[in-house]
């Protein structure tokens, strides 16, 4: 895997809207996923109530507390998936994504994790590591060829959308790449983004950014003015209300693990990114104007 330094990193986020999940599922998405077969696919479904943690090997790096706790966050969430609670759904299909469906944990994300380490600052080293520790300490609890997650995070993440909830549905848009998958989807675009506008649900502001990055007409089309900065303007105001954008988050883990940006939260490298592309001012006066459209909402809630 190549190295992408900090400086190209943060052009790339400037001009992705710092949606870090959708760049790694852009690049790990195969085009044509061949369908699991039967006999080898892994069911989440099949996981009994008295069940143990999934047997699996915790890194040597990785401290004893950090695999047993992730091993038991992921059981309890495929327990609640297979007994159809759409959030669990939601999140268990999240996982996968940022797991990149089985390839970031084991020896090819190890050498990875090495040869960033070789090119960073010796007193930073260890942020890597430790974000690589916790995500290979979850990721490798997902069982599962890569088509066959691909394939599982689809159902769970439609099955959560079928069941109404609102993050799912919105990552549905936001996790369709091609013309296919956004021709497979309801009619529902402008009532989803009144409803994720009115939910107070900072995450949902999230998958707004994401949703202006890879289909903006739909924003326009749902009554939201939209500049190239709304992207970057989505992602600081869920900061602003909650989201978790800090350094310790998945999200700085993202950054960490992907681009070597391990001391920096979320909203300080979107904000950087708009100052070195020369957006700094319209990237503040879209916050604001959704600001006040946000606090109009909340008044009307």
């Amino acid at each position: 895997m190549d190295r992408t330094t900090p400086r190209n990193a943060r052009r790339l986020l400037i001009g992705a809207v710092v949606v870090v999940l959708a760049a790694i599922a852009a690049l790990l998405w195969p085009e044509r996923p061949h369908a699991p077969e039967a006999a080898g696919a892994a069911s989440f479904d099949a996981v009994p109530p008295n069940e143990p943690p999934p047997a699996a090997a915790t890194p040597s790096d990785t401290p004893p507390a950090v695999g047993q706790s992730a091993q038991a966050r992921m059981l309890a969430l495929r327990r609640d998936a297979a007994a159809g609670i759409p959030a669990a759904m939601r999140d268990l299909a999240d996982v996968m994504q940022r797991c990149g469906f089985g390839k970031l944990h084991g020896p090819l994300f190890e050498k990875h994790v090495d040869e960033m380490a070789a090119q960073m600052k010796p007193d930073q080293v260890h942020l890597l590591r430790a974000a690589a520790a916790r995500r290979q300490a979850l990721c490798e609890t997902i069982p599962g060829t890569f088509d066959e997650q691909v394939q599982q995070q689809r159902q769970l993440l439609q099955d959560a959308a079928g069941k109404g909830d609102l993050l799912a549905r919105l990552r549905q848009r936001t996790r369709a790449f091609t013309q296919q998958a956004k021709a497979g989807l309801p009619d529902d675009a402008d009532a989803l983004i009144d409803e994720a506008l009115m939910s107070s649900d900072p995450r949902a502001l999230f998958e707004l950014a994401s949703l202006h990055n890879t289909s903006p007409e739909l924003l326009a089309k749902a009554g939201m003015r939209t500049t190239s900065s709304d992207g970057a303007a989505l992602v600081l105001v869920a900061c602003e209300r909650g989201l978790d954008c800090s350094a310790s988050s998945e999200f700085g883990d993202d950054l960490c693990i992907t681009s070597a940006m391990c001391t920096e939260d979320l909203d300080t490298v979107v904000l950087n990114a708009a100052a070195a592309e020369g957006r700094t001012e319209e990237v503040q006066a879209r916050m604001q104007w959704m600001r006040t459209m946000l606090d109009e909402v909340d008044r009307a809630r």
